[in-house]
């Protein structure tokens, strides 16, 4: 079972963490986003950096990007699971 770990974006900077650590830790004002595992979460930052470029994302933009791929990398699993 791979690991997950939770997203934080931070919309002013433009900062990603995928972490373990607690929020309150951050520097910065990071908002929470959800969970991932690492292949998730390369995917996550392919797929955004595939549809935003070199724009700077929106929070509203990145969270609902996250929830498209969440949803999708579920209905996969769930074919997967099915097969079994």
């Amino acid at each position: 079972m791979p690991k997950t770990r939770d997203i934080y974006f931070e919309p002013l900077k433009q900062r990603v963490k995928w972490t373990q650590n607690s929020s309150d830790t951050f520097i910065y004002d990071y908002k929470y986003i959800g969970h991932a595992s690492e292949a998730e979460f390369d995917l996550l930052m392919e797929l955004l950096w595939h549809i935003f470029d070199d724009r700077n994302i929106t929070f509203d933009e990145f969270k609902e990007t996250y929830d498209n791929l969440r949803n999708f990398c579920d209905e996969l699993k769930g074919l997967v699971d099915k097969s079994q």
